[in-house]
């Protein structure tokens, strides 16, 4: 019982600083309303397509349930030469920490106000 307990003790909080990375790391996942986004990890590059096109088809916006980039970690949104505006909102309750690289490959651009958070 009590070595037991001196073990805990004693190994809890190195466990927690051991895992400090994974507790600091941040997500990305699409919300699941419709906007048909996706999201495809390529090691430290996350991958961003699909979404919902305005009706004039100049938009193209993203919805994610979290949102957030580790300084590592890279957000490759996916576009072509007709979108002139990309949009993403976050749903969740989580606040979006953004460390990393917000990228944009094939047209359009990330519009700042796409990173407004509920959580925030």
């Amino acid at each position: 019982g009590l070595r037991w307990a001196a073990i805990a003790l004693v190994t809890l909080p190195l466990a927690g600083s051991l895992g400090m990375g994974q507790v600091l790391a941040q997500a990305v996942t699409p919300a699941r309303d419709g906007t048909r986004t996706t999201v495809t990890r390529q090691g430290n590059r996350l991958d961003i397509s699909g979404g919902q096109r305005s009706r004039h088809g100049r938009n193209l916006f993203h919805s994610f349930r979290q949102f957030g980039l580790s300084a590592n970690q890279i957000a490759n949104f996916q576009s072509n030469p007709q979108i002139r505006n990309i949009l993403a909102r976050v749903t969740g309750g989580d606040a979006s920490v953004i460390d990393g690289i917000l990228r944009v490959k094939g047209g359009g651009s990330l519009q700042p106000t796409a990173q407004i958070s509920p959580a925030l």
